[in-house]
């Protein structure tokens, strides 16, 4: 019962995610707006993490499954691609090298920001 509470919680953003798809006018998928939601959510608390932690561990666990058929789907089209296949690996190491950088100068920027936010010590003003 307790996974199919959380299975319910995220669709709900799933079908918030899939309505702000439907009603705002960018070329930007329902998934991402419900991911967004959902994120935001939980930031400020009105979802707890415990309503979404087990069925979210469940499909990080089985995410390996839904690779399997673009996978098939490469090896259907290998006549296709078999002349150009150097230039898709190039291309995919190039994109995953700039998201790797992106992702860490990111990150590095948001630690350094809240590091170098004041501390609020309530020690009673005294040093």
């Amino acid at each position: 019962m307790k996974y199919l509470f959380q299975f319910c919680v995220l669709m709900i953003f799933v079908l918030l995610g899939e309505l702000l798809s439907y009603l705002i006018p960018f070329p930007i998928a329902g998934s991402i707006y419900g991911l967004v939601l959902l994120f935001l959510a939980l930031v400020f608390g009105i979802v707890k993490l415990s309503w979404v932690e087990g069925i979210a561990d469940w499909f990080h666990s089985v995410m390996g499954l839904f690779f399997i058929a673009p996978a098939v789907a490469v090896i259907d089209i290998w006549a296709d691609i078999s002349d150009i296949w150097w230039i898709l690996v190039l291309l995919l190491v190039v994109a995953y090298m700039v998201t790797m950088i992106t992702t860490g100068i990111t990150a590095d920027a948001l630690i350094n920001k809240s590091e170098s936010r004041p501390k609020n010590r309530s020690n009673g003003g005294k040093k």
